[in-house]
């Protein structure tokens, strides 16, 4: 097969950087998204990888080396927020942030994961008014998720182990939309799971190098479940497989990813992103 001709990109002092902060972030496929889609259009800029403890220090950084734009991932979604110059109101009604954007020395928040989940649920018939969503999870992807789905008319279960978390969530989420409920992931039975669904994991358990992990017992998993996995490395998690084992439609994480990250291009570049291209990439790599 021949290889794609793209423009070439010189790196030169005036190439703009873009990165990932995140804990852990090394297993991260977006810089080999970004950076093919900044090839594909002949942007002379690098996306990059920083694993960093302090998003405050990030950010602060991102300030003083004139980063252009950044993606946050785990465990910084909530947290970033509070060190921005600007959040934008969908990201502020939702309550974290996922992409920071520099202009001239302020960086302004936006969120970009709600509608990249949406999109991949759609993108693959599923049907989201009036459905019962079990949401593994109460991070920033879990918030945004939630919101999102609650707007399009689903019903969301928050699913997990530390019920302070849980509440404050859903306590935040009920001041929009009154459909919204949550269960500890250890009182969750075979019963219950009858009316549910679809099953959306936005925990990182499943992830590289933990593979052998499911955030959910098999047992509770029935065929009539749509599985979407938020984790992306590796393709195929240990609950994606279990789900398709049992005749599950299952959606992979990178639906998601390439979703999201080519909003987040349109917000740092102004220009349409070429999706194919990332989403070649990615599998690809």
């Amino acid at each position: 097969m021949p290889k794609q001709k793209n423009k070439i990109i010189s790196i030169s002092a005036a190439t703009e950087l873009y990165c990932i902060f995140g804990n852990p972030v090394k297993h991260s496929l977006s810089p080999v998204m970004q950076n093919a889609a900044f090839r594909k259009l002949g942007i002379e800029a690098q996306f990059t990888a920083f694993e960093v403890n302090n998003i405050r220090n990030a950010i602060s950084a991102m300030k003083a080396l004139n980063i252009r734009g950044a993606s946050v991932t785990i465990p910084f979604k909530i947290q970033a927020m509070k060190y921005v110059d600007k959040v934008d109101p969908l990201a502020r009604e939702i309550g974290s942030i996922n992409t920071l954007c520099n202009n001239n020395g302020k960086i302004h928040g936006y969120n970009t994961d709600g509608i990249g989940a949406l999109e991949a649920l759609v993108k693959n018939d599923v049907k989201i008014k009036g459905s019962h969503v079990l949401l593994l999870g109460n991070g920033g992807s879990a918030r945004a998720i939630a919101f999102t789905l609650l707007k399009e008319g689903a019903n969301i279960i928050i699913a997990g182990r530390n019920i302070k978390k849980i509440i404050n969530l859903v306590n935040d989420l009920k001041k929009k939309n009154n459909n919204i409920y949550y269960i500890l992931i250890n009182k969750i039975d075979k019963d219950y799971m009858n009316k549910i669904d679809i099953i959306i994991n936005t925990t990182p358990i499943g992830m590289k190098p933990n593979t052998d992990k499911m955030p959910i017992e098999p047992d509770l998993i029935q065929k009539k479940h749509t599985i979407f996995d938020i984790v992306y490395s590796p393709h195929m998690t240990k609950l994606l497989k279990t789900g398709k084992r049992k005749g599950c439609k299952v959606i992979h994480g990178i639906e998601m990813l390439v979703n999201q990250g080519a909003k987040q291009f349109e917000i740092w570049t102004g220009k349409k992103a070429p999706v194919a291209i990332m989403q070649k990439a990615v599998r690809r790599h």
